[in-house]
This record gives C-alpha cells, structure tokens and sequence, in this order.
C-alpha cells in the first residue's frame, strides 16, 4: 500500500456526483494532526453543499471534500501542538469546505484528514469511534447558538465546573425546539450543563431522552398547545433565549419568544422549507418551484420578528471556530464532559455503510427521514 496516498470521496463541482479516487496524503502544518479516520458522520449539510453549494457555500474551491464529523486515531501532529500525541483517540470538527478551512485535505470523508488540534477532543477509551462521530458539529452548532454574543449569548462560564458541584437555582429557562435533533440533543446537554432550565419539543417516543439528557419539561412539537405549555413553563424563571432547530421551527420559536415582556432573541438553525429535495443533476424546475417558497418563508419570519419586535439571528454551525468558544468548547469541555459523563454521544449511531463509497446511499438514507439516530459510516 502506498502510505503517500489515500482513498478520498471528491467533489469536482457543484451539483456533481461524489468521485472516489486516491489523492496525496499531506502532512500536518503548524498547529494542526493527521487523522487516520475511523468513522465520520452525515449532515443535511453535506447533500445541501453538493446540491445547492452554489447559493450556500459560493466560496468552495475545487476538488473539495465534504464532511465535518469525524473521529479516529492521530498518526502526525505539526508544529506547536502539545495537547494531541500520535496515537490518541480523538473526535473532529473538519473544515473542508468552510471558509476557516477550505482545502479539501480538511474534509471528513476520506480516509485521512488534517484537522485543527484546536477543533479536537480526545475521547475516554470507552467510547467508540462510530458514537463520537456523531457529536462534532453537533456540539459546533449548539454551542454557537447558545453561547456567542452574537446569537443568545448566555453564560458560559459554569460549563468547566467539576459535574460535582452544588445544585442552584437555574439562571433562567431556554427553550430549545427541536431537541430530538442532532443539534438539539447536544443544546441541551450544554444549556443544562451551563447552569439553565431546559425546556424542549420532541416526538412523543423522544420524551424519555430529552428528560434523560436534561430537559426538565418536553412538549410534542406537533401540539397545538406546545407553544402556549413552553410559554407557561417558562414564566417562572425567565427566559434567557429560543433556538429553532429545524425546517419550519421559526415560527412557533418567534410566539414563544414574543410571549414574554423582555422579547428574548430567537437563533434559528433552520430553514422555512427542506432542502434535502434537490437533486444531483437538471435543477431548473425544482429551483423555479422552491427557491420562490425558501425566499417567502423567510420574508415571512422577518416579517413575524418585526411586528413583535423580537431579535432574530441565524446560527452559522462552525461560528465558533475562529472564537475563543472554539478552543473552550473542544479543548476543555467536551474531553472533561466526555470522561466524566455529562457529555452523551447522542444520537445514537445508525451505521449505513463500511467504506466511502457507501456515502451517497447514506446520504440518501438520511435525505428519506430517521428519527433521533445519525447516520455514521464506518471505515
């Protein structure tokens, strides 16, 4: 086998299908580790800068490689890194075709990635490489909407206090729609770890983790009354903020938040329609019918904040990145919240796949739907 090579998963442009080619291995730069990968995740994200990468993500340059969860075991560290070894055990934010990154050495799916050592999290060897794939950008978006001045800005600063510490009163509630997502199974672990009281939404067939994981009431999101339930739930400490996770969450998130007298803001890691629908290959019809409803779904949430007058913004998922968050986040308290158990590795792991190439039909396992699982290839 020659170690100067390694298999990839590549994008030659946008609206393009994935070519899976060998490219040259490279070694890591200052402050950065080589990764041997082990298991990487599948986000919506990944199909939507494929597909629509040209509205999204304008700046990719090409070849690129998706993906940004990752774990697996260092086989290099570069210049200056003095946390990661070679051979630790880690987890991942990749950064392949974010702006902070951008070359596709920097993208999950292949079979070695160069990642930030800032970005990394060394994992107990309890816990396998296909659970700890599923929390990077999970834990990137969670902890950018809850906790940059820039979007609901709380509180940061008990998040590193030892799990053993004295019970207080919750600073405030925060309301987290959408908590049997990805993203929102991760928020809620750090608004309550952060010192607040968790209100959420789920299926009912989700209740029971939401609770598990922190949440001290959970409403089905689909109830006529879940909005007005929050909104009583929330009365007696305050509300510190909203975060709408999910397609079409906006809304109901904007009455939550413009039902209480301080008008919290709302951060919103949504959209008003699905984009997972478009297709790899001819996409004038379907941008003709759906471009108009994503661009009238969102003049109609404007509209909704401004007529109540509640602070809206939306939640770039690696934001954190070039911020101090960023290093406290993954350097100090996913390694010790991972260890000591206040950091769960959910969802759980759905496994579609033992190489890259099973990445489209995996992409296409999560485009159709599954509920409160991630879908995980393992190499």
């Amino acid at each position: 086998m020659n170690r100067s090579k390694h298999r990839a998963a590549v994008l030659d442009g946008f609206n393009r299908a994935l070519k899976f080619i060998e490219v040259s291995s490279q070694a890591p730069g200052p402050l950065e580790v080589l990764v041997r990968v082990r298991a990487i995740a599948i986000n919506p994200f990944d199909r939507i800068v494929q597909t629509l990468g040209d509205l999204i993500t304008p700046w990719v340059k090409f070849p690129a490689v998706l993906g940004s969860d990752v774990a697996g075991e260092v086989i290099a560290v570069g210049e200056g890194c003095q946390r990661i070894k070679v051979g630790d055990r880690i987890l991942g934010l990749a950064l392949g075709v974010d702006r902070a990154g951008n070359r596709a050495v920097e993208g999950a799916f292949q079979e070695q990635v160069i990642l930030r050592e800032a970005c990394c999290s060394r994992l107990p060897e309890r816990i396998a490489f296909v659970d700890a794939a599923v929390l990077p950008l999970a834990l990137a978006t969670a902890s950018s909407g809850l906790f940059l001045k820039g979007q609901l800005g709380l509180d940061v600063s008990a998040l590193n206090v030892a799990s053993t510490r004295t019970v207080n009163e919750p600073k405030a509630s925060v309301v987290i729609w959408g908590g049997a997502t990805s993203v929102g199974t991760v928020a809620i672990q750090l608004a309550h770890a952060a010192g607040y009281r968790v209100l959420s939404t789920a299926s009912p067939h989700n209740h029971a983790q939401i609770l598990r994981l922190g949440a001290s009431a959970v409403e089905d999101y689909k109830d006529k009354k879940a909005v007005e339930r929050l909104l009583g739930a929330s009365k007696g400490t305050g509300l510190a903020g909203v975060m709408a996770i999910g397609v079409g969450s906006g809304q109901p998130c904007l009455r939550i938040a413009a039902g209480h007298r301080a008008k919290p803001k709302v951060a919103m890691a949504s959209a008003p329609i699905s984009l997972d629908s478009a297709p790899i290959g001819p996409q004038a019809a379907w941008r003709l019918v759906n471009l108009p409803r994503l661009a009238g779904g969102f003049a109609k949430l404007a509209v909704s904040a401004g007529f109540t007058r509640v602070p809206t913004s939306s939640i770039w998922g690696t934001a954190l990145v070039e911020e101090s968050l960023g290093t406290e986040i993954f350097t100090q308290f996913a390694e010790t919240a991972l260890a000591d158990g206040r950091l769960k590795t959910v969802p759980e792991p759905f496994i579609t796949g033992y190489r890259l190439e099973d990445i489209p039909d995996s992409m296409e396992v999560l485009r159709k739907g599954i509920s409160a699982r991630k879908v995980v290839i393992e190499l």
